[in-house]
């Protein structure tokens, strides 16, 4: 019989579906629940760690309740345009006939539609501007962008008074809007006209997510900020040791695997309850299973696994490190130090320690355990710097 793929029982680096995820129960109950009360959340948090997949379960979850939901992620979407053309088409998506229609105009790369079809897309224009063509011809807003978006920000509110729906926005990767690039122009006039935008969005939640806390932070915190106070800031639970257990240990079995205790001891304990470095250890030991052809989990197969992890990730890993070394001349030798259990501070100055460490838990590698305690998030990457040459 086939064995199951690794790679489906303990996905990684995707957004994971609402069955597969483990420990987040009470995370999408609530993020849900609140969204469908008709208030806003902001949720952040380094990448690899859930967000993602907690949001989309919960908008799964108001979907299946009867609501309209939309989604964005802004790490693919390039400029204003095409900005506006994804909103707008997420938001239609809702009506079954437009989203059908909708997709073979993706297909096709223009509007292909018989009688019946156009008669839905020009009464929809009717009722929800005449704008909304840019869904279905590609290129389109970018003839004048910031029409289009101006239009596109507004369109879920009006689509909710249409039908008697409440809609939910999910925006992910919303630091983006504040990126030094500026794919959608001035940060500051873009994120006044969202607000003024949404605060009259009174039948619209939305929900915010990002990778960079310090940013969204200033954005939903400041008050010299368009967005001040508009959403509370959600703070994912860390996922208990016990439910670790119960989903590797159901994930393990779906493929006829027994685990010894000190085998799924030892995995859990080297995934540090982090999400993404977790189930990574969880493919690779079961990978290995595989290789050797068992249904028998033991530590020497999850100390292969490790082996096969790291050797996995090198690439990525050793990128890390060279952004850790670009990023101030002492950040390395910090992060080495912190990964080792050593004190980040020793023979430096204060002042200098500082400024790497602040620069280190801004892009999400370190945080702060307590007074002058730190700790790499992903304990993958820790084993990585603990195995350099000494502060290369």
């Amino acid at each position: 019989m086939a064995r199951a793929q690794s790679a489906d029982l303990f996905p990684t680096d995707l957004p994971l579906p609402a069955s597969l995820l483990i420990g987040r129960a009470d995370d999408v109950r609530e993020i849900a629940t609140t969204l469908m009360a008709g208030a806003h959340l902001v949720v952040a948090g380094p990448r690899r760690t859930g967000k993602t997949s907690v949001c989309e379960a919960a908008l799964a979850r108001a979907k299946n309740g009867g609501y309209y939901v939309a989604a964005l992620d802004l790490f693919r979407i390039a400029n204003t345009a095409q900005f506006a053309e994804a909103l707008v088409s997420a938001t239609i998506a809702n009506r079954p006939r437009l989203h059908r229609i909708l997709h073979r105009a993706r297909e096709a790369g223009r509007l292909v539609a018989d009688a019946a079809g156009t008669t839905v897309v020009l009464k929809a224009q009717d009722e929800l501007g005449d704008e909304l063509e840019i869904a279905f011809k590609p290129g389109l807003a970018d003839r004048d962008p910031e029409r289009y978006l101006d239009y596109a920000l507004g369109l879920p509110q009006r689509i909710a008074e249409q039908d008697g729906k409440h809609v939910i926005l999910f925006i992910d990767e919303f630091q983006e809007i504040a990126n030094p690039r500026k794919p959608y122009g001035d940060p500051d006039a873009l994120t006044k006209r969202m607000r003024a935008t949404f605060q009259r969005s009174r039948d619209v939640s939305f929900l915010f997510a990002g990778s960079y806390e310090h940013i969204l932070r200033d954005l939903f915190g400041q008050a010299r900020q368009a967005f001040a106070h508009f959403g509370s800031l959600y703070e994912l639970r860390p996922i208990s040791g016990d439910a670790w257990r119960k989903g590797l240990l159901d994930r393990f079995a779906a493929d006829a695997c027994t685990v010894d205790t000190d085998a799924l001891d030892r995995l859990l304990e080297l995934g540090g309850g982090h999400p993404r470095a977790t189930m990574l250890l969880a493919q690779k030991t079961h990978l290995q299973a595989i290789l050797a052809g068992s249904h028998h989990i033991d530590a020497t197969l999850v100390e292969q696994g490790v082996r096969s992890a790291l050797l996995g990730d090198r690439a990525t890993l050793g990128q890390t490190v060279e952004q850790i070394r670009l990023g101030h001349r002492h950040a390395l030798l910090i992060a080495r130090r912190i990964a080792l259990d050593e004190s980040p501070y020793r023979d430096l100055k204060s002042v200098e320690a500082f400024r790497a460490l602040k620069g280190l838990q801004q892009a999400g590698l370190i945080v702060q355990d307590g007074p002058r305690r730190w700790r790499i998030l992903d304990p993958l990457l820790a084993r990585y710097l603990r195995e350099l040459e000494p502060y290369a």
